[in-house]
């Protein structure tokens, strides 16, 4: 719980403002969600009040030609950059896949961005847009603050216009979770708050793949994942205590 509060963070300065509610709500829900799915997780994550209010998606308004509106950008970039896929286009042990002349490969740019941001439009508090704060429940969607226009995300996926609020938002987080950039990512992150904030690639590619697949062909099993981390030779040989690297 404490290594997934590092990753998916909220924070008591700003909006939350030293509230228990929303914090320690948040805390149990990655408590719950821990030994559970990354896919669950996430959508747990995206849907927490205290999350939607610390990232500001909470109360995301669609966009307004008119007036020339747009939604709010910043938990569109935080669940890709900070959450799932990182910056840059990955191989399964975690280094990054270089282009024809070298160069990194970005996982996305501000056109996803933008697409992402209408994606996430329309969430607030269970009992009411605008009350009452209840950080106890996750935050639904209310169809008349949800884009449905076209939505361009990752992966070259097209959302097509009309499409509801949930079922955007049920493809978004499905294109992230598959997504070949989130096993090693999070593998990754995880080993750095559990064992060692050097690991190897190999290290890290073994936990990707216990991401990938748990041995029964689930993917994103949280339970493999920790295991895999834990119990790797890396974590496991008393030799690295005393490796200066």
């Amino acid at each position: 719980t404490f290594a997934l509060s590092e990753i998916f963070v909220v924070s008591a300065i700003g909006e939350l403002g030293n509230g228990n509610d929303p914090l320690c709500g948040y805390v149990d829900l990655l408590a719950d969600n821990a030994f559970g799915n990354f896919r669950t997780l996430l959508e747990n994550v995206a849907r927490s009040p205290a999350m939607g209010t610390y990232l500001s998606h909470r109360g995301n308004e669609k966009e307004d030609p008119v007036t020339g509106r747009i939604p709010d950008q910043n938990f569109a970039r935080e669940v890709m950059q900070l959450f799932t896929i990182g910056l840059w286009e990955l191989n399964q042990d975690g280094s990054r896949r270089l282009d024809s002349t070298g160069q990194p490969i970005p996982t996305y740019g501000q056109a996803e961005i933008a697409g992402m941001s209408r994606v996430f439009t329309g969430l607030s508090w269970a009992g009411g847009w605008v009350d009452p704060y209840d950080f106890r429940r996750p935050m639904v969607h209310y169809a008349g603050f949800s884009s449905t226009s076209e939505k361009r995300i990752v992966s070259g996926v097209v959302i097509p216009a009309n499409t509801s609020g949930p079922e955007s938002f049920r493809i978004a987080l499905d294109t992230l979770f598959n997504h070949a950039n989130t096993g090693p990512f999070f593998a990754e992150q995880m080993i750095k708050r559990m064992v060692t904030s050097n690991p190897s690639r190999p290290y890290v590619g073994r936990v990707a793949a216990a991401f990938a697949n748990n041995g029964t062909g689930v993917r994103g099993d949280m339970r493999a994942v920790i295991k895999a981390v834990l119990m790797d030779p890396e974590a496991r040989d008393p030799a690295k205590v005393q490796d200066p690297n």
